[in-house]
């Protein structure tokens, strides 16, 4: 036997055979019941959906949903079971096995006249000679129905009693009289060899790493070779080792789905038999937008900090006239606060739309954003996950732009590291971001007035069009949808200035509201995600009276998100902590203190270190007790100061008027 797992079968497969065929199916079948012959194109109710074959092999029949595009694969006893059960039931048939009043038309002309030719002669030896076909009067039959059809010459019989019997094992249907395609006959090999080879295109062939076929097989040669050896040495018969185009047929019978998902992912598989109809768009403008974020193929200079880096467009886009009413263009990645410009940018320019179709991206699904549009009565829809064709109008658009305006900036990244080559790209990035930003407006300006192909003719047009024949939208000031994305926080005053998450503004009006404030309250802080150069400071007990305080450092604040700001923040903290380590820093100094007080041991005993003399410090005791007994001005000054400390702490704010006193200074100012 060779070495490899034995598949396992549950109790009621036990007692059938490895391999199935049509025959060996009918055999197990109970009795009176008819066998399933599935076709491919036939569809069949499974677990409540509606499956579609797709590919039929001798250990597998593959089946695809018709709505949500899910792969089932099931041998073929397994679905002579489930069906017999009930679990599987025929839907629809296959072409193949339509009744043949319908598929008649669509026989090709030389197909009918030789199906009526055959059937002529059957039906006479059916009901003129019942059935038989003695040689004589078969032959006269024969030869006088050629003559009355027209026919050159009449069939002989043994090809008449191959048609009569091909007619009625089929139940009579015309259809079996023409010609069978012959399937190409497949060398079967001893069965453990069959299983060696399922073994080998399943652990080798089917993986991630994707082996070519060839090194499968040299795998699978030696393997056979090997077990020869040991069979040579128990004097047992050795195996012939198939060929490589033996393999090759038994891999391409594999369903493609499976084989792509196992080598390159479920989602290239998906991607590879994607199939899809025709996109319903509402005529409506107003009705619903697309809303979508990518990444541009080319690299842009950031103002602050000099780095290059590829910036991200979030945008809305009508779907029935291709216009993109609002879009978003900024460093790092896609986050709630970058949609909401782009969706307040849309309703200032186009008004409110019914329904908002995306992904499931984080920008949509969180708390803010679904908040901020139940106020404004807006809808969400989500694709399905992994799904291009669901918004196949965005991802054209970003095609275009790729095409189009990518291609005209210097810094274009190509897209892939093969298409960019030896082009520099970071080097020749050259446009700051505002300058992007203006470069895109500039550009999205002669997008609108381009005539489209599948509209023939100009978005801006087509808008406009639209626009006049639907009801008209709803519409807020830029001070109204403002108000709508503000959050709170509560926070301390300190002095005229507001601290948050390490962040400070400024305001005029703050000194009096932390003078309001009492010992247990906290101000209310009014701050826009989408902007942290500005926020508005509140009293909790007049939460409508809001005083406006601007940012400390513009530079960084003005245009910054706040889940931008939380990025930096994490990544500094994360750099701090990986650079800075408190208790190595203690081994250090504990260290250099050994090595000090060692270094001062060993110079004590080599006599390096300075002698002490006992009479010069009696001279030096002296001299100090001479020098406090006449104290200078300054050491009188030193004297004073020192006492006054130790007496009181002063405080400016409680005396005003302190008066410093007289002596000792009196007499000093006096000679003075």
């Amino acid at each position: 036997m060779i070495g490899i797992p034995m598949p396992r079968y549950s109790n009621t497969l036990e007692t059938y055979p490895l391999y199935w065929s049509s025959q060996s199916i009918q055999q197990h079948c109970p009795a009176g019941q008819a066998m399933i012959d599935p076709r491919i194109g036939a569809q069949y109710r499974l677990d409540g959906q509606i499956y579609e074959v797709i590919s039929i092999t001798d250990d597998e029949i593959a089946m695809c949903s018709l709505i949500h595009n899910y792969h089932r694969f099931i041998a073929p006893i397994d679905f002579q079971l489930m069906a017999d059960r009930g679990q599987l039931t025929l839907h629809q048939c296959a072409h193949s096995q339509v009744c043949r009043f319908s598929r008649l038309p669509s026989l090709k002309e030389s197909e009918r006249q030789l199906m009526e030719y055959r059937e002529i002669y059957v039906k006479v030896c059916l009901n003129e000679l019942g059935g038989r076909l003695p040689k004589k009067r078969a032959l006269l039959k024969f030869t006088k129905t050629a003559k009355k059809f027209g026919h050159t010459k009449p069939p002989s019989l043994s090809a008449v009693r191959k048609w009569k019997d091909r007619y009625i094992s089929a139940n009579c249907n015309p259809e079996a009289l023409l010609r069978q395609r012959a399937s190409p006959p497949t060398r079967q090999f001893h069965p453990e060899m069959e299983e060696l080879i399922k073994h080998y295109l399943k652990t080798v062939y089917l993986t991630p790493e994707r082996p070519s076929l060839m090194h499968t097989y040299k795998l699978f040669k030696g393997h056979v070779k090997n077990e020869n050896c040991e069979r040579a040495r128990v004097n047992q018969i050795t195996l012939s080792i198939p060929s490589y185009y033996s393999m090759r047929r038994r891999a391409l019978k594999i369903d493609k789905y499976h084989v792509v998902a196992c080598r390159y992912g479920p989602k290239e598989a998906n991607r590879r038999n994607r199939a899809s109809g025709h996109l319903f768009v509402d005529k409506n403008p107003f009705a619903a937008t697309y809303f979508d974020s990518h990444d541009f193929d080319c690299m842009v200079i950031d103002e602050r900090t000099g780095l290059r880096g590829r910036p991200v467009l979030c945008c809305h886009l009508v779907p029935p006239a291709r216009y993109l009413s609002g879009w978003d263009i900024d460093f790092g990645a896609p986050c709630a606060e970058k949609m909401m410009r782009a969706t307040i940018q849309s309703i200032l320019n186009q008004g409110k739309p019914c329904l908002i179709i995306t992904d499931h991206g984080p920008e949509i699904l969180n708390v803010w954003a679904l908040t901020a549009f139940d106020i404004l009565g807006i809808k969400t829809d989500y694709v399905p996950v992994d799904d291009a064709d669901a918004k196949a109008i965005m991802e054209r658009f970003f095609k275009t732009v790729k095409d189009e305006f990518c291609n005209t900036i210097p810094g274009f990244t190509h897209g892939s590291p093969s298409e960019r080559g030896d082009y520099p790209s970071e080097e020749r990035a050259c446009l700051t971001l505002t300058q992007f930003r203006e470069a895109f407006a500039t550009w999205l300006v002669a997008y609108h007035n381009t005539k489209h192909s599948s509209l023939n003719m100009t978005p801006n047009e087509m808008m406009a069009k639209l626009t006049a024949n639907a009801a008209p939208a709803e519409h807020y000031l830029p001070e109204e949808l403002e108000q709508l994305c503000l959050s709170q926080k509560r926070r301390k005053l300190d002095g005229g200035r507001v601290h948050m998450n390490n962040l400070q503004w400024s305001g005029k009006g703050l000194n009096e509201i932390r003078q309001r404030l009492k010992a247990y309250q906290t101000a209310i802080v009014y701050f826009n995600p989408c902007d942290l150069g500005k926020v508005w400071v509140a009293h909790p007990d007049t939460p409508d009276d809001r005083c406006p305080a601007v940012a400390t450092r513009p530079e960084y604040q003005n245009g910054l998100t706040y889940t931008d700001h939380l990025l930096v923040l994490a990544k500094l903290k994360k750099e701090g902590v990986a650079s800075f380590n408190g208790d190595i820093a203690c081994v250090q100094l504990l260290k250099l203190k050994e090595f000090v007080d060692a270094c001062k041991a060993d110079n004590a005993k080599k006599g390096l270190l300075p002698k002490k003399n006992k009479s010069n410090k009696k001279q030096r005791d002296g001299k100090m007790k001479n020098k406090v007994k006449n104290p200078t001005i300054n050491q009188q000054f030193a004297r004073t100061s020192s006492d006054l400390t130790k007496r009181e702490n002063l405080d400016s704010d409680d005396f005003p008027t302190y008066q410093l006193p007289e002596a000792p200074y009196k007499d000093y100012f006096n000679k003075t």
